[in-house]
């Protein structure tokens, strides 16, 4: 049994589903019915008020029985997805089904941006991810400064140039966006 269950009877969460679907009064209470929980409007109304209230309390206790875990199993499964349908792509002959299922995986792209959005503003909140980002960050400039390092005398040597660096009008940015 998880946190989440001991918080919401199996009616308030079917009462989250009406919610969910946006279902009238009438066809909420007929939805409800079909899920074995013949109730009046007066009860439907206080499971609503009394789940509307728990909002906060649910998120607390869904961060405490594992938001990480489910976070990554979600980017996890749309990255299988994403690499499942490339293979359909690639398996198909007809160019307007090609089309169609490109599109669709272009449709899905925002979601995973939103998962890997939400992962940064996650970690930025927690002082040790944030410290593994800075050392991230930091070893990466290193590796870049190297890189342009190692550009520079490259150039010189193969072209037997001594050209003076501060004729250089533009500074090397591995910051700057293209």
């Amino acid at each position: 049994m998880t946190v989440k269950s001991r918080l919401l009877s199996d009616r308030q969460k079917a009462v989250i589903e009406t919610i969910r679907m946006r279902l009238t009064e009438k066809q909420s209470l007929a939805y409800l019915k079909e899920m074995g929980f013949d109730i009046s409007p007066k009860t439907f109304y206080n499971d609503k008020r009394k789940v509307e209230s728990l909002k906060l309390k649910r998120l607390f206790h869904i961060a405490a029985i594992g938001f990480e875990d489910q976070h990554l199993a979600r980017i996890d499964i749309y990255e299988m997805g994403f690499k499942m349908m490339w293979n359909n792509v690639l398996l198909e002959k007809d160019p307007y089904k090609c089309n169609s299922m490109i599109k669709d995986i272009l449709l899905l792209q925002p979601y995973l941006s939103a998962y890997y959005e939400s992962t940064k503003l996650v970690i930025e909140k927690q002082p040790e991810y944030q410290e593994f980002l800075d050392n991230h960050l930091q070893q990466h400039e290193i590796e870049q400064e190297q890189w342009q390092l190692q550009e520079d005398y490259d150039e010189e040597g193969s072209n037997g140039d001594n050209y003076d660096k501060s004729e250089i009008k533009e500074e090397y940015d591995p910051n700057r966006k293209f």
